[in-house]
């Protein structure tokens, strides 16, 4: 294998494990949100910050962690403040995108 085939199968293997990171704290963050206030509202503030806190809380510090909260906050649905939801709905929408189905 060649040194440019090799730095190519790094780096899939690289977004491999991000998007999987990804993945796992949305579960996480779906989870949360179904059950911690619930009817409580979401917000693009919170979206980001509880990204980051999971992201850390399962990856610690460091790239890994870094790499899973880029991807997660790309797959994630962004918050338009303009149309209220509840941090339960948010959940489903989370959901959705962990079943792959588009939104």
């Amino acid at each position: 294998m060649t040194a440019q085939q090799q730095a190519e199968e790094g780096l899939r293997r690289a977004r491999a494990q991000a998007h999987g990171d990804a993945l796992a704290i949305l579960d996480h963050l779906a989870d949360r949100y179904r059950r911690v206030r619930h009817a409580g509202p979401m917000t693009a503030g919170s979206r980001q910050a509880r990204i980051l806190a999971v992201s850390v809380e399962l990856y610690g510090h460091g790239p890994r962690a870094e790499a899973a909260e880029r991807a997660a906050l790309r797959l994630a649905p962004p918050v338009d403040p303009k149309r209220p939801i509840t941090r339960g709905e948010y959940a489903v929408l989370l959901h959705t995108v962990l079943s792959g189905r588009p939104l």
